[in-house]
């Protein structure tokens, strides 16, 4: 009796044996460590079967496209980075050091993991294609990780703390492209750091006395 109807797609053209959840993995593995090595620029369906052992179409028996794929990377890749400054905050009491080391740990981050860090803002999916939920969830943890200690350094709430966290990441952010980009010598080359520790500082300062101003001309 032929048994060939019976079987599944995924064991032509492999290796070895791996469940759909094993192959899954490794493909993000693959993929993780083509962009560590390459880049977004260096990452194809046909470069992560051929470090697989596996036909290119293997992979999207599991994934949509080779967006997805590296959608889920990324996924990875931000869970990393939160539990990176979660644990540099962990080491902190006050909350003024906790926003500091927080946006080192940030930085330092990119600094050691740069086209992993590059991958989760430079990828870009078509106009005509919305992204998933969880990347703007991850994101957000990651701003809502400064948002207690923000708001017993700047005694700041609601819609106020919300800018205000936003505009520190931004902050934070923008050091990590000057950075990556090799900018830092346009605005002195100060160590990192310095500029975060200074950024924390002066954008706490300017908030102080934003809120400051606005009481003195009451209601």
């Amino acid at each position: 009796m032929n048994q060939s109807s019976n079987c599944d797609p995924l064991s032509m053209g492999r290796r070895s044996e791996h469940t759909r959840r094993q192959l899954s993995d490794l493909i993000l593995q693959a993929a993780e460590q083509l962009i560590v090595d390459h880049g977004l620029a260096g990452l194809s369906a046909r470069a992560i079967a051929r470090d697989i052992g596996y036909t290119p179409g293997t992979i999207y028996l599991l994934f949509a496209n080779l967006d997805d794929v590296i959608l889920h990377v990324n996924a990875r890749t931000l869970d990393a980075l939160y539990a990176y400054i979660k644990a540099a905050i962990a080491k902190e009491r006050s909350p003024l050091r906790q926003l500091m080391q927080a946006a080192r740990a940030y930085v330092e981050f990119a600094r050691t993991h740069p086209n992993r860090w590059r991958a989760c803002f430079e990828h870009r999916l078509p106009v005509d294609v919305a992204g998933p939920d969880d990347i703007d969830v991850r994101i957000q943890q990651l701003i809502d990780l400064i948002m207690a200690p923000l708001a017993d350094v700047s005694q700041t709430e609601g819609a106020a703390l919300d800018a205000a966290a936003q505009a520190l990441w931004s902050g934070v952010h923008g050091i990590c492209i000057l950075t990556l980009t090799h900018k830092l010598q346009m605005v002195g080359g100060r160590e990192i750091e310095h500029l975060t520790d200074n950024l924390v500082r002066h954008y706490l300062v300017g908030l102080a006395a934003s809120d400051a101003s606005t009481d003195s001309m009451g209601p």
